[in-house]
């Protein structure tokens, strides 16, 4: 049973975002204009929740249509572009936001998630330092910062190689060969799952090639990890000098990842998990299904909803049964409804829907109608 890989907090889901705009100091003035700015900045953080960061963009543009000088509306669509990967105008409005308020420090820190995403490390490191210094109490972002600045440390003398649809980062010129099998792999999975999904991600993936030692400095993974992807993906590829299926598995699983990613930076992790196993080409065996048909019969299948949050709190056994769970439901989910209904369910993710509204719109069914047929399909 596949062993959990970890995914550690510094994903960039950029939570932070549904609390960060500070209240708006006009928020109670009377004049009309006052008012409407007002109501367009409240409505373009409840957009930010949801995750329409489309029409969040739309509010926060008429809240500085109506006035220019205040940091809410710039940093509000400076994290609205964020989402959208306009990079330049995300940087352009966070930058004017930082212009008028100077103890913003939202702003920095999301104009370092910029820088990091980029893979800017030093100007991401340095971001994040100046939010720290302004809001000691972000517990969050310091971990994140020390992160950092293991990771620059670490790869500040990486050699960098740059293909169609990969950034790859390793240290020393011996790594070349492995190097080269892993981006092989990969553009065969950028292939396979793009035809798929119809989707091929625009953006290129950062994928960096670690020794053992410093996957385990950098990521803080345990032992048994053969690889995380955190919006990047890592690999150590120690002893690597051939292709071997074990890790063709790996890099499927792990570029499924930043394909889900891509099209829905909100998913929930039974899912997502899901169909990274099936694109690794996972199956359910004839052990797995006897123990799934015994757990249905008895009533203890978990509802999917428990599984929508990370697994990273559960123990191995634990772990690997929500990977079975996972595996399962997708598996049943692609048979029965199709790979083109799945990624109707990850668009509407993407456009900021919750799970139950996701397969509502994507599958023609219900949360619930889908979960019933799921465990019907167990007996």
């Amino acid at each position: 049973m596949r062993k959990i890989v970890m995914k550690k907090n510094i994903i960039i889901a950029l939570s932070f975002t549904i609390i960060l705009l500070s209240p708006v100091s006009v928020m109670h003035a009377q004049t009309a204009e006052q008012n409407t700015y007002a109501r367009f900045i409240k409505t373009g953080v409840e957009q930010i929740k949801k995750g329409d960061y489309q029409a969040a963009r739309d509010s926060f543009e008429g809240a500085l249509r109506i006035t220019d000088s205040a940091a809410d509306g710039h940093l509000g669509l400076g994290i609205a572009y964020f989402h959208l990967k306009d990079d330049r105008l995300s940087e352009r409005e966070l930058t004017r936001a930082i212009e008028i308020n100077p103890r913003e420090s939202t702003a920095y820190q999301v104009l370092g998630e910029l820088h990091y995403r980029k893979d800017d490390l030093e100007a991401a490191a340095s971001a994040w330092e100046k939010a720290v210094e302004l809001n000691p109490s972000n517990e969050n972002l310091r971990a994140r910062l020390e992160r950092i600045r293991r990771e620059h440390k670490t790869e500040k003398d990486f050699n960098r190689d740059v293909t169609s649809h990969f950034l790859t980062k390793y240290e020393g010129r011996e790594k070349i060969e492995a190097g080269k099998i892993v981006l092989r792999i990969l553009e065969d999975a950028y292939g396979e799952v793009g035809r798929a999904l119809q989707y091929y991600p625009s953006s290129d993936i950062q994928v960096i090639l670690y020794s053992s030692r410093q996957f385990q400095e950098v990521t803080d993974a345990p032992g048994w990890s053969g690889g995380v992807y955190d919006g990047k993906i890592r690999i150590p590829i120690g002893g690597i000098e051939q292709e071997t299926p074990g890790l063709r598995r790996l890099l499927y699983h792990e570029y499924t990842h930043a394909a889900v990613r891509a099209i829905a930076s909100r998913c929930p992790t039974w899912l997502n998990e899901g169909l990274a196993q099936y694109f690794e080409g996972r199956e359910v065996d004839a052990r797995q299904r006897e123990a799934l048909r015994r757990i249905s019969e008895a009533g203890n299948l978990p509802p999917l909803s428990n599984l929508e949050g990370s697994f990273m709190g559960f123990d191995g056994n634990q772990a690997g049964y929500a990977y079975l769970f996972s595996l399962s439901a997708v598996r049943h989910m692609i048979d029965k409804y199709g790979m083109y209904r799945v990624k109707s369910v990850l668009e509407e993710l993407g456009q900021g829907a919750d799970t139950a509204k996701a397969l509502s719109t994507g599958l023609l069914v219900s949360y619930e109608d889908f979960e019933r047929g799921w465990k019907r399909s167990l007996e």
